[in-house]
């Protein structure tokens, strides 16, 4: 059939065309902690640069912030690849106040998107590596200045990961309809329950023909007697 086309003198309306986006929220919530690690970086290094071996420094410190960037970018596709790369950093140059940052938003990540299993062994691995640092490199270590307050915040990381993972868990297994089940509906009168199969039995065999022929007949009984 031939469609009619606009009357003479009118023009369609011009199509709009969707907005693109060019980031979304799960984007940016990516990678906010990558930006913010980065400029944190970024600035300690330039305070703390100077000359001669300074220098060298510098470059460890530039090399070290970036395998850290870099591993937090891919945190979601492996992140238990990701803190590994990040302890390992973390272990091999005496940087704890660049890389630390780092090291908690990976054991995050494990733990909101990974198993109990697989939170309880990060965050063991991530305990080990914060004690044993200091003592490979042979820092002065003071118990309540520097373990405690790092222990307790890889502990937090991993307690919260693993709360936004069962909260996740949880939403997603809620059945749909506000978490309640539909309810059958009630039964009218004469009719069976939809399932009872034994009413069901009894409505069919109530308006079958034999039935019929095996009631007796009020006129006829009453005519006898």
């Amino acid at each position: 059939m031939h469609t009619p086309g606009p009357a003479a003198g009118t023009t369609p309306p011009p199509r709009r065309r969707p907005c693109r986006r060019w980031f979304t929220w799960p984007q940016m919530l990516h990678a906010a902690p990558v930006a913010v690690a980065a400029l944190y970086g970024a600035l300690w290094i330039a305070f703390h640069a100077g000359g001669g071996r300074a220098s060298a420094h510098t470059l460890w410190q530039s090399l070290a912030l970036t395998e850290t960037l870099l591993a937090l970018l891919l945190r979601h596709r492996k992140p238990v690849g990701a803190l590994t790369g990040i302890l390992a950093a973390y272990l091999i140059f005496d940087l704890d106040p660049l890389l630390l940052a780092g090291v908690l938003v990976a054991l995050f990540t494990v733990a909101a998107t990974r198993h109990r299993r697989a939170t309880i062994v990060a965050a063991a691995a991530t305990a080990v590596a914060i004690t044993a640092m200091p003592y490979l490199h042979g820092d002065p270590v003071s118990l309540p200045r520097y373990l405690l307050p790092r222990l307790a915040a890889a502990a937090i990381a991993a307690a919260a990961g693993a709360w936004l993972h069962a909260r996740r868990e949880t939403i997603e297994t809620r059945p749909r309809g506000g978490g309640r089940e539909p309810r059958p509906a009630p039964a009218q009168p004469g009719r069976p329950v939809p399932g009872d199969r034994q009413a069901v039995a009894g409505a069919l065999g109530s308006s079958s023909p034999r039935s019929w022929r095996s009631r007796p007949r009020s006129g006829a009984s009453s005519t006898r007697t």
